[in-house]
């Protein structure tokens, strides 16, 4: 929990080193089967570099559970990078339906996130709320890297 605990440390250090404003959103939360959990978010930023504009990466983080529900593995899959496309106005409703992509069903009611009570939303939100603060950041010995 401590090499997790400073992962996460080494994220928010340098987004706030590399971005003047950074947000975490969760999209979506579901769970494919009894031992997974998928969470599709999207982190925006703007960057402290005057050439670049604004950025936006999308990913899904996998969570492996093990028989007691505790979390064993997580990897993020899927990224997408700066991935905003004009759309084409829809001629038709059969034109709607055919861009939407089929994915699995969520396994939760759509309600407010702050409704539930589950340790792995608890945490998300614990993370998108230390993302989301202003403070300073305590400078350390050492950093982490992350693969």
């Amino acid at each position: 929990m401590e090499k997790y605990k400073l992962i996460f440390w080494a994220l928010r250090f340098h987004g706030r080193i590399l971005f003047r404003e950074i947000s975490l959103d969760v999209l979506r939360i579901w769970q494919p089967s009894e031992y997974m959990i998928l969470i599709r978010w999207n982190l925006k930023g703007v960057p402290r570099v005057p050439w670049e504009a604004k950025g936006e990466f999308q990913g899904t983080s996998r969570y492996k559970l093990d028989r007691n529900g505790k979390i064993y593995e997580h990897k993020v899959d899927n990224l997408a990078f700066n991935f905003p496309q004009t759309l084409r106005p829809a001629v038709s409703v059969l034109d709607l339906v055919a861009a939407c992509p089929a994915s699995p069903n969520p396994t939760f009611l759509w309600g407010p996130v702050e409704d539930s009570s589950s340790s792995w939303v608890e945490f998300y939100r614990a993370v998108k709320e230390t993302l989301d603060r202003e403070e300073l950041v305590i400078p350390q010995d050492c950093l982490a890297t992350c693969s």
